[in-house]
């Protein structure tokens, strides 16, 4: 089907919006756990690839084809990819600290 760009615009904007009043709150979050930094990731991830889909929706509707969909996909496939290695070492480090009462973990990711 044809991806309508106008629609993907809005929607990505509204979903912008909210994506950083998500990072904002999550942001004001005292000393945050494992947890708490992986939903700010996921949130960020979720911004960056709202901004890829006002871009593409521009490129799409002023285009008229679907490729600016495809590589937009493709690259919030990486960030994804990327903030969930992120996250990965961020829970190896914090289980680390957990069974070894140590900071060497948080040390070695560094």
């Amino acid at each position: 089907s044809e991806p309508l760009g106008g629609l993907m615009i809005v929607m990505s904007v509204i979903a912008a919006i909210v994506n950083v009043i998500c990072v904002w709150l999550l942001n004001r979050i005292d000393d945050p756990d494992v947890n708490v930094r992986a939903a700010n990731t996921f949130s960020w991830n979720d911004f960056a690839a709202n901004l890829g889909i006002v871009v593409a929706g521009g490129l799409v509707a002023w285009l008229g084809t679907n490729w600016p969909d495809l590589v937009v996909g493709v690259i919030v496939a990486g960030i994804a990819a990327w903030g969930g290695v992120g996250i990965l070492k961020d829970a190896h480090g914090e289980h680390h600290k957990a069974v070894h009462d140590d900071n060497q973990a948080s040390e070695d990711i560094a």
